[in-house]
């Protein structure tokens, strides 16, 4: 049989800096009380149709591309065809790493100079529209929701002068009909982004009448490009942040585990307190 399983990410917000556990179960979490990750508890509740499309192909291909062989039992070849249909997604998540990276030691160039052309384009970008780095690779917790994840960067946007927590991603940008890229924008993206801009406001004290702008950008693997910019409005920023919220309420009850509440609470429910007792 295939394990499709793999453990997730939690952290430990008890006291101190917060640690990241990666391949936790939840037997782990229920003993040491860790809060799930905001990218753990998107992909427990929001279904990523684009993604399973996209795994349910390289599925298809290798099968076509590599038959079954003498000695091969059904479990081990059905084994060896699921590895090989994650070589493709291993490669684009390398290029990713790599590139993000490149852009994290940024003004200095990459050691590998296939990467070259691509920096180059994002460089030039870069300098216009990014300001000082306020924080970097920051570990941000909702002690509201009892969620935690790792931000890349909070900074600020040097054509407004606001704070801002972007976010850089890899992706081979497909072309319309008339040759024109058509980058992909998520959803589970301005969650994620909302998740850690709200963070930062409560940090701040000045949630929710100040919210950081937040901003994905897209940088094409196929070929190097100028990078493709999207700054979510503040109303898809606030929906996002609702969508969160919901889906940490039901993660926790399906679990029956409230690790920064210690029991299932009345609810009353607001994007502020979502956990309110009544």
């Amino acid at each position: 049989m295939i394990d499709f399983n793999k453990g997730s990410r939690f952290y430990n917000c008890r006291g101190g800096e917060p640690v990241g556990m990666d391949d936790t179960d939840l037997r782990v979490a229920r003993k040491l009380n860790l809060f799930p990750s905001i990218t753990t508890l998107d992909k427990s509740f929001f279904k990523n149709e684009g993604l399973e499309k996209y795994a349910k192909n390289q599925l298809a291909q290798a099968a076509y591309a590599y038959p079954r062989m003498e000695h091969e039992t059904e479990e081990t070849y059905c084994n060896r065809i699921y590895q090989l249909s994650l070589e493709h997604s291993k490669k684009a998540a390398n290029f990713g790493s790599e590139v993000h990276e490149a852009i994290d030691h940024y003004p200095q160039m990459p050691l590998n100079p296939d990467l070259y052309p691509w920096m180059e384009r994002f460089g030039a970008w870069y300098d216009k529209n990014i300001g000082d780095t306020i924080a970097a690779e920051k570990v941000m917790v909702d002690h509201d929701l009892g969620v935690a994840g790792r931000c890349d960067r909070v900074c600020i946007h040097k054509p407004t002068g606001r704070r801002m927590v972007p976010d850089w991603k890899t992706q081979g940008v497909s072309k319309n009909p008339k040759g024109k890229k058509t980058p992909g924008f998520y959803d589970s993206w301005v969650r994620q982004l909302a998740f850690y801009a709200i963070c930062d406001a409560k940090e701040q004290g000045v949630y929710p009448q100040q919210v950081p702008m937040v901003m994905s950008v897209v940088i094409d693997s196929n070929e190097p490009d100028d990078p493709f910019v999207k700054i979510w409005d503040d109303e898809e920023v606030k929906l996002a942040y609702e969508e969160v919220s919901l889906a940490s309420y039901h993660y926790f009850r399906k679990r029956n585990f409230w690790p920064h509440l210690g029991e299932r609470p009345s609810i009353s429910f607001s994007v502020k307190q979502p956990y309110q007792n009544v």
